[in-house]
C-alpha cells in the first residue's frame, strides 16, 4: 500500500506511513483517492472558466457572454411551459377553445416568446460584444503622410 500524503511503500496492514507518519486508515484513503482523482481531472476553481470570469472582481470578462446560452434554453423551456399551461388552460374552459390552443394558439404562443427571447438575447449579446471590442482597441495616432503644409 502507498502513503496518500508522501506516496511511500508501506505494508498493507500498516495503520501508519513509515515515512511521514500520515495515517492509512480505510476512510481516510478514500478521501484521498477521491481528492486526487478530481484534482487530476482538473475540477478546481481557476480551470473553470465560468467560475473565473464570475468571482473576478476586476471585471475583465463577462459573465453574461458565458450565460447567454444558459438564459436562451431557459426561455424555451418557460416558452414551452407557459404553452403547456395554455393548452391545459383551453381545455379547462370548452373543448372547442382547448383544440384551437392545442393547433394555433399554444405554437404561437411558444414561437412568440422563442422569438423574442432570443432577439433579446442577440441584442444584450451584440452590445457585449461592442462594448469588449471597444475595450480592446487601442487608438493609432493619424498618419502625417498625406498631410499637405500650406506654409
Amino acid at each position: 500500500m502507498f502513503c496518500n500524503d508522501c506516496g511511500a511503500s508501506n505494508e498493507n496492514d500498516a495503520e501508519f506511513c513509515i515515512n511521514c507518519g500520515g495515517s492509512l486508515s480505510k476512510p481516510r484513503r478514500v478521501k484521498m483517492l477521491l481528492n486526487n482523482r478530481l484534482f487530476k481531472a482538473g475540477l478546481s476553481f481557476h480551470t473553470i472558466p465560468f467560475l473565473q470570469a464570475l468571482f473576478d472582481v476586476s471585471f475583465n470578462q463577462f459573465v453574461s457572454l458565458k450565460i447567454i446560452k444558459v438564459i436562451y434554453a431557459l426561455s424555451i423551456f418557460s416558452a414551452g411551459l407557459v404553452a403547456l399551461i395554455s393548452i391545459i388552460a383551453g381545455f379547462y374552459g370548452s373543448l372547442f377553445f382547448g383544440i384551437f390552443m392545442l393547433l394555433i394558439g399554444a405554437p404561437l404562443i411558444f414561437l412568440l416568446i422563442v422569438l423574442y427571447s432570443r432577439v433579446l438575447l442577440e441584442v444584450i449579446l451584440f452590445n457585449f460584444r461592442t462594448a469588449d471590442h471597444e475595450a480592446g482597441a487601442v487608438e493609432q495616432p493619424e498618419s502625417t503622410d498625406g498631410i499637405e503644409w500650406n506654409v
